[in-house]
């Protein structure tokens, strides 16, 4: 459908008006609906306002602005078939298009007195670094491979005691000096890890399961747990490497923060621009 190819160019600016108005001598002009046209200027200010990867993806293709014309010359055509049916009276048209207006405008005030007044110094990002550590931080991690010897849900006694049973020879078997990996592959009843030789990568605290978690966090590089029960069943863990909590040096990640810093003191400068236009301008609001 043309109009999710419209969506993925990231055309959303075609969703305004069409233009009406004269070309100078210097515009090439591109297309013409009736009382509209548009302009290589006038497409070229709206490509500026698409997504990055748009941009890359149209400079790479230059063949697609042609497709971004055709889609114009669509919605100008429907546009104008919509006013001579008299949808423009229409009003909860009229109020649909107020609030595209007001959206429209509103976006360009903040993009004039906010983005593009607002930057962010060397001391700035740094102070925010110091005050917002935890974002660049990794908390302590550890590397571990686990034998799953699964119980049925929900698990009867015999059941439990038979999953229990053969998880103790295979925890004998890992203890008298077999190689872990090869009996998960054979043993373990985890599909995700299973095949990997019980390998779960690296995890922090918060993504296993409490009893999982709690073992494993317990034992030191090269330990191997006794038999851990959690819902999923006998779980024999192995860690095999540990990674401290860290910070990363602001050096590192000098950019990311002075991102995240502009970000947060462009919504401290639009939070009290919006404060005074509260008293610029009367406000009521009767939701209780």
């Amino acid at each position: 459908m043309w109009w999710k190819r419209l969506l993925a160019l990231g055309v959303a600016v075609f969703l305004s008006l069409p233009v009406i108005g004269l070309a100078t001598e210097k515009d090439k002009i591109l297309a013409r609906v009736g009382p509209y046209q548009l302009t290589e200027a006038q497409l070229n200010a709206q490509v500026a306002e698409m997504p990055a990867q748009i941009q890359v993806l149209l400079a790479h293709q230059p063949e697609l602005k042609k497709e971004l014309v055709n889609r114009w010359v669509e919605i100008s055509l429907l546009s104008l078939e919509a006013e001579k049916e008299g949808l423009n009276e229409d009003p909860l048209i009229k109020a649909r298009i107020q609030q595209a207006r007001s959206a429209i405008l509103a976006q360009e005030l903040i993009r004039r007195q906010i983005i593009d007044k607002t930057e962010i110094n060397d001391a700035e990002a740094r102070k925010y670094y110091q005050e917002n550590k935890a974002q660049f931080s990794q908390p302590e991690r550890i590397k571990a491979r686990h034998i799953l010897i699964a119980v049925e849900d929900p698990a009867s006694a015999d059941s439990k005691k038979a999953a229990r049973e053969k998880a103790e020879k295979i925890l004998a078997r890992v203890r008298a000096g077999e190689d872990f990996a090869e009996l998960a592959k054979k043993y373990s009843d985890d599909p995700g890890s299973r095949e990997k030789g019980g390998d779960l990568g690296f995890f922090s605290r918060g993504q296993m399961i409490e009893p999982f978690e709690k073992a494993a966090f317990s034992l030191k590089v090269g330990e191997i747990s006794g038999l851990v029960e959690s819902p999923f069943g006998y779980h024999i863990i192995k860690v095999e490497e540990r990674q401290p909590a860290q910070t990363t040096p602001y050096e590192k990640v000098k950019e990311q923060v002075r991102e995240k810093a502009l970000e947060a003191k462009r919504e401290s400068v639009l939070e009290a621009y919006l404060q005074q236009l509260r008293k610029k301008y009367p406000v009521s609001t009767y939701l209780k």
